[in-house]
């Protein structure tokens, strides 16, 4: 994504400070270098002082290809400049609001809260851009430090991401099992209201392409499974088979160049066919680990969700929220043998099992078991919103992977600790009416998801 960089500065206060350009040239290295250090596609202007040099740079953000157009105030400068530079403009718009520090000095002069002060200017900026309609993102930190560079770099790349979204291409391998009807994610809508494609792809496709692997194909995969796993006892034919449809899966992947996707274990075509006859939980969570987050069921909302974690958290672990047992500030998460091995807990070797869950007519196939890695997560759930002002919605629930998790399960599962009562907090999620799939990812998104919603005009409900 093309991005621009564009101060704005007046000379207005240089009486009643002196040196301020230089200070204020020094502010704008620094925002340059942090944009720089995030590998953005980045063009720099030099700052506009006057209408001229405003209507000349919005001119040249259209020759340059310029997607993404973030505005810096030098100073608390005037909005006309800023209303000119963004007359016409229809792409991502973000207002970079710098600030001196994150306490007031003991001893504050007007000098210095002129020189370093842009809330006026900002809040200007603001508020012309409010009258012409635009929409627009704001960053508010102290440039040069690690907050203030993570949040501009966040806000752009979750920018882009959401650029991403209309190219999106998602997998529907086999059916939506029958009857989960909170799973669908109609097509046409998604074209509409996103750009993105759903390519359906029938399950004979994958039983084909599995009579078609190679026993080399299969040997290549299996030592590497040797190195990655430690390997509980399975059938001859569960583990082929197993093999076989993550091999079928990946190249199913390939083929169609998919983005995300969701499988179906279930069914006619899959459990109940003597083709397949296994759950697929091995190939799903390769696909996963190599990128191409895969959800089960044909839950293609959750599949969406994945995606979305994957790119902001760095994985995303397929989960149901088990609510049977809810202690008094944690949830238990667990899934049917799937697993993203980017989160996996440090010193931690995957056990690959015989499926605890499901039997097919051949078997139960291989499940992953391991604990998550310790530390902050978001619980991220997608769903339509038909009847909805918006047509689709985000909820989700910030809270912290703990240590302990219960190995006899033979699939990964966690302790997702939330802040608070854990019962009052599950109410609250079920009440705003979730898919009964999630995504669980790493860190703290919350702030990201919602940048992603207002950009794409979204519902967002955070359950606090």
């Amino acid at each position: 994504m093309k991005t621009a960089l564009v101060p704005l500065y007046v000379d207005y206060y240089e009486n009643i400070v002196p040196g301020l350009k230089k200070s204020k040239e020094a502010l704008y290295r620094k925002v340059v270098a942090a944009l720089r250090s995030g590998g953005l596609d980045l063009t720099c202007y030099d700052p506009i002082t006057d209408l001229h040099s405003a209507r000349n740079v919005r001119q040249r953000l259209d020759k340059d290809s310029i997607e993404c157009l973030v505005v810096l105030p030098l100073v608390a400068t005037f909005s006309a400049l800023s209303d000119e530079l963004a007359k016409g403009w229809r792409g991502p718009l973000v207002l970079l609001s710098s600030m001196a520090g994150t306490t007031v000095p003991k001893t504050m002069t007007m000098t210095k809260a002129v020189a370093e002060s842009q809330a006026f200017g900002s809040q200007a900026i603001a508020n012309g851009w409010m009258r012409q309609g635009l929409k627009f993102q704001v960053v508010h930190h102290v440039p040069g430090t690690h907050p203030g560079n993570q949040a501009i770099l966040e806000l752009i790349k979750t920018i882009e991401l959401g650029r991403a979204l209309p190219r999106l291409r998602m997998g529907l391998i086999g059916q939506v099992f029958d009857g989960m009807t909170d799973v669908l994610l109609p097509s046409d809508d998604l074209a509409r209201n996103v750009g993105a494609r759903i390519v359906k792809i029938p399950m004979r496709r994958i039983h084909d392409l599995m009579q078609k692997t190679t026993a080399a194909e299969e040997s290549a995969l299996a030592r590497q499974l040797t190195k990655q796993f430690v390997i509980g006892p399975f059938s001859a034919t569960e583990m082929k088979l197993s093999l076989r449809a993550a091999l079928a899966i990946r190249r199913v992947i390939s083929e169609e160049e998919l983005d995300c996707a969701a499988f179906n274990s279930h069914g006619e075509d899959g459990l109940k066919s003597r083709r397949l006859g296994i759950m697929c939980a091995l190939g799903v969570t390769l696909a996963t680990s190599a990128g191409c987050p895969l959800s089960e069921v044909g839950d293609l909302c959750t599949a969406l969700a994945m995606w979305l974690g994957r790119k902001l958290g760095g994985a995303s672990y397929y989960t149901e929220l088990d609510s049977a047992y809810i202690s008094p500030h944690g949830w238990l998460v667990l899934n049917s043998g799937e697993y993203d091995l980017a989160w996996l807990r440090s010193g931690s070797k995957p056990r690959l099992v015989r499926n605890t869950n499901f039997k097919g007519v051949n078997g139960r196939g291989a499940s992953v078991c391991a604990p998550l890695r310790v530390g902050p997560a978001t619980l991220i759930n997608f769903s339509p919103t038909p009847t909805g002002d918006r047509p689709y919605r985000i909820q989700y629930c910030e809270g912290i992977i703990g240590k302990k998790w219960n190995p006899e399960m033979g699939v990964g599962n966690a302790r997702f600790e939330v802040a608070g009562n854990a019962l009052t907090l599950y109410e609250k999620w079920l009440s705003a009416g979730p898919v009964h799939h999630s995504c669980l990812s790493p860190g703290h998104l919350g702030k990201r998801l919602e940048q992603s919603c207002q950009q794409q005009d979204w519902s967002c409900v955070r359950v606090s």
